[in-house]
């Protein structure tokens, strides 16, 4: 059986660190991003041009391309230890930055899936490669409160279901299976434990999952409770 050797993640791609000198650049760059993108709220009005239309898209891209880059550092943190108070802390900051980031730039989906029909036509023939992205956005038109409901759902998933996912990881990521393979006993994270539960061996699947859910059930008063919160 090949073994490989536990390492922890690599996010310099991402960021050096939490409190990175890179980190607090980024966290200004997205500052700056959205305050110009929020200045501009004025210009959207049904007539606008598609060249115009394009660029508020074009810059909303670039707002989520650097926000996901912290938003990934943050996660894959949180990831590599559940149990890491620091990655906790840090990783419901960006959330919640992020439920702050997303009520500022709301503004423009609202406009947009209120725009009439005609004018979004005439504007998505020239949308290009973004026309799909504009299109499936006005799909949501029914499904839409106004713009102050909106805000409170962003904030209230933070603490909301939110929250409640990032209690499960936290307990379920802290759980290790006993698991026997090719005659040897072994100790594993629920991570290592599924890799066996896609095996080409039905006999081996069905044994992982009845471990996988026999540890499970040990904290089903507790795991079923988040279900039913969430």
């Amino acid at each position: 059986m090949t073994t490989y050797e536990q390492t922890r993640w690599q996010l310099d791609d991402l960021f050096p660190g939490r409190d990175s000198d890179e980190m607090k650049a980024g966290f200004e760059a997205l500052e700056a991003t959205v305050s110009a993108f929020e200045a501009r709220r004025g210009e959207l009005t049904s007539e606008i041009s598609p060249a115009a239309l394009l660029d508020f898209v074009t810059q909303m891209e670039n707002i989520y391309r650097l926000g996901y880059r912290v938003y990934g550092f943050a996660a894959l943190w949180f990831s590599e230890n559940t149990q890491n108070q620091d990655a906790q802390t840090f990783m419901g900051k960006v959330q919640q930055i992020f439920a702050q980031l997303q009520n500022r730039i709301l503004f423009f989906s609202l406009w947009w899936k209120d725009v009439d029909d005609e004018n979004a036509e005439r504007l998505m023939k020239e949308a290009g490669v973004y026309a799909y992205f504009l299109r499936e956005m006005r799909n949501f038109k029914p499904y839409t409160l106004t713009e102050a409901e909106e805000k409170i759902l962003n904030i209230k998933n933070v603490t909301g279901p939110n929250a409640l996912t990032t209690l499960y990881e936290t307990i379920t990521n802290r759980f290790q299976f006993e698991f026997e393979v090719e005659g040897e006993k072994q100790t594993l994270t629920r991570d290592a434990l599924m890799t066996y539960a896609f095996s080409a061996d039905a006999s081996l699947r069905e044994r992982a999952f009845k471990t996988l859910y026999a540890t499970y059930k040990k904290e089903g008063p507790i795991l079923g409770q988040i279900y039913q919160y969430l």
